[in-house]
């Protein structure tokens, strides 16, 4: 598993060094409000970075976003006296976003991003203005930051430029307080208040940092460069999808364990998962996903058994329906079939199930299981239907000699459908996927992508600060040489992999659907009634949990048009080619969050199908695991032909809680 579960995030401050990030690390800040520090080594660096900028300026230099303006604007000289000015304006009118917040756990994420990418001692901002962001951080700030308005070109300009707005306590900037709510599940998701409240004049600064519990928050005054080096880079991109990996690791997670869970509810055939099969296309991560569930089908009755214990229960059902019909002298009559139709399945002198001897019928070819299991099933189907049985008609019993005779097939279930036999094919892809998403956002974590760049020369062994700043100031061309522009801020890796990981989780969701359809079809589950409620008709049972999945496969699907290709260019055709990153990373988490319902909603289904699969044993992992997810979503569909329909919404809830739970993650394979 790529990550730990989120219960064992670490506490301890977070130290920042601008190299050594990792996405775990991210929801630990971001969700778990980990503390954040800087590392010693890293404020030298910003340091003796800021020394540079400070030392182009006494001198005069034209330096693009030092002393010039920006985009198309570059060739403009911006007077000296006018350097704050210059940096203020970036901020207030690239602050241009619009549609609702980002939640704030990408928030958070977006700051500390941020916070590293400084620290690599590249982008010419001053210490102090640094510590206000990791004082915004420890003192859960959560400025108002609109989701929509960035192309990914310079980074994150306008996303980014609302997070300054905060930094610089600008009037026009809004800040969304974090509600205090101690119900909220761990991890923390993000959390959005009701009203927005305005920046406050200064005279009120101290009355709002007492009542939103800020200890160490200041608002900055920045500085030549410091706009610029709040504002450009990939970091709401890379935040949103940093985040989505995370998740998208335990949804990856719980799908298979739901389709081991479905694999039994169908009686599938487990040879799909042999070892052979996946040896001999060695795709990564596709023999790893047909290992894990064997083992989770490790020990079921139900897999790959040929008599259908769901058109057995069904007939039992039935039979027990019509013994309470029947008049009071056919019942002993009626009853007597009970015994032997339970016999149908092997049994020990005790009438327990004998184990051995279903161990041994399963290890037998489909066609060998039908002759063993066949001529008792249709011996006893015949006798009922041709039996007397007076005050029942004959239309009954003929209903239950019918289903009987479907307990075993005329030929073998040789194959299962796509959807089941091709899943580690398909969730090993989205696996890959997920791998090469986390290896492309670790890399960005750690990363200086903001424009320009610059790289001051080491000091001298045993030179002092002041002697360091003279020789920079006596060789201007070498300092200028160490201002360098370039594209780091181009969100087009993030854009690709995003796009990337939306369509092979898009795809498992897929699957998913579709071995929900076949479970409620009871045209394709083999012996499952209706939409997995007994009396349909009266009752729609899980009809519509089908309907909402394909809403969300078919939402999917949309959002699945890659954002990385439809660039539209800005700035008067300067950024002739932008990345669209950040709509790319939104879209990943939109698809991600999506699937992980899929899942919850098959969870149900295939949970409550199992009920119908009475006298074998699930494998005791996915039984357990089932009879626990039942537990939490009590108040569903129950398969007593009594319990009426009731609203899913809850229950779909509550599987979804599943999904986040750590105690239920560590269950996992």
């Amino acid at each position: 598993m790529p990550f730990a579960p989120p219960h064992r995030l670490p506490t301890a401050p977070l130290l920042l060094d601008g190299n050594s990030l990792a996405i775990a690390d991210v929801v630990a800040v971001a969700r778990n409000r980990r503390r954040v520090a800087l590392a010693p080594p890293a404020r030298e660096r910003v340091t003796r970075c800021r020394v540079l900028v400070d030392v182009l300026l006494d001198a005069g230099r034209k330096v693009y976003g030092l002393t010039t303006g920006f985009g198309q604007l570059r060739d403009v000289m911006i007077p000296a006296e006018a350097a704050r000015q210059l940096q203020l304006n970036l901020i207030r009118s690239h602050a241009a976003g619009v549609g609702a917040p980002f939640d704030e756990d990408v928030v958070r994420a977006a700051m500390l991003l941020r916070v590293n990418t400084l620290c690599k001692g590249h982008s010419g901002i001053r210490p102090e203005t640094l510590d206000v962001l990791v004082a915004m951080l420890n003192d859960d700030v959560y400025p108002f930051v609109p989701q929509q308005g960035s192309v990914g070109a310079c980074g994150d300009l306008a996303p980014l430029s609302h997070l300054a707005l905060a930094v610089v306590g600008d009037p026009a900037g809004l800040y969304l307080p974090r509600a205090a709510n101690p119900d909220w599940p761990q991890p923390m998701r993000g959390a959005r208040a009701d009203a927005f409240v305005a920046f406050p004049a200064a005279a009120n600064f101290a009355a709002l940092a007492r009542t939103q519990h800020w200890t160490a928050f200041q608002p900055a005054t920045l500085a030549a460069k410091e706009g610029l080096a709040l504002n450009n880079g990939t970091n709401f991109m890379t935040a949103a999808l940093a985040l989505s990996c995370y998740d998208a690791s335990f949804t990856l997670r719980w799908s298979e364990a739901v389709a081991a869970i479905s694999l039994d509810a169908h009686q599938g055939q487990p040879g799909s998962l042999d070892s052979r099969i996946h040896g001999a296309r060695p795709q990564a991560g596709q023999a790893a996903v047909a290992e894990r569930l064997r083992l989770w089908l490790d020990g079921s009755q139900l897999a790959g058994c040929e008599l259908n214990v769901g058109h057995l229960g069904a007939a039992l059902h039935e039979l027990r329906a019509a013994i309470a019909a029947a008049p009071p002298a056919t019942q002993p009559l009626l009853a007597g079939f009970v015994p032997r139709l339970l016999g149908l399945v092997p049994r020990r002198g005790d009438g327990s199930v004998d184990d051995a001897a279903l161990a041994r019928l399963r290890t037998q070819s489909g066609a060998d299981q039908i002759t063993a299991l066949g001529l008792p099933v249709a011996a006893l189907a015949d006798e009922l239907e041709g039996r007397e049985l007076p005050g029942v008609e004959r239309t009954t019993t003929r209903k239950i000699a019918d289903r009987l005779r479907r307990v075993v097939a005329d030929s073998p279930h040789v194959q299962d459908d796509y959807s089941l036999r091709c899943f580690p094919v398909v969730a090993a892809a989205a696996w890959r996927a997920l791998a090469h998403a986390i290896e492309v956002v670790t890399c960005e974590l750690n990363s200086a992508t903001d424009n320009p760049l610059l790289f001051p020369p080491e000091p001298l062994p045993g030179e002092s600060p002041a002697a360091w700043r003279t020789r920079l100031a006596a060789d201007l061309p070498a300092c200028e040489r160490a201002v360098v522009g370039g594209g780091n801020f181009h969100g087009h890796p993030i854009a690709a992999v995003a796009d990337y990981l939306a369509i092979a989780l898009a795809a498992l969701g897929n699957a998913c659907e579709r071995r929900l359809a076949h479970l409620v079809d009871a045209h394709h589950s083999r012996g499952l009634p209706g939409f997995l409620t007994r009396n349909g008709g009266l009752n729609s049972g899980l009809m519509l949990a089908q309907y909402t999945a394909a809403a969300l496969v078919a939402e999917n699907k949309v959002l699945c048009h890659p954002a990385s290709v439809d660039s539209v260019p800005t700035c008067a055709n300067t950024e002739d080619w932008v990345s669209m990153g950040t709509m790319a990373a939104r879209k990943a988490a939109d698809v991600q969050r999506q699937v992980a319902t899929i899942v919850a909603i098959e969870l149900v289904a295939a949970a409550q199908a199992l009920l119908f699969r009475p006298f074998l044993r699930p494998a005791p992992r996915v039984d357990a695991l089932a009879t626990l997810v039942r537990s939490r979503c009590a108040g569903g569909i129950a398969p007593n032909a009594d319990d009426g329909d009731r609203p899913l919404h809850p229950v779909f809830a509550a599987a979804q809680a599943c999904l986040s739970d750590p105690e239920l993650l560590d269950l996992l394979l």
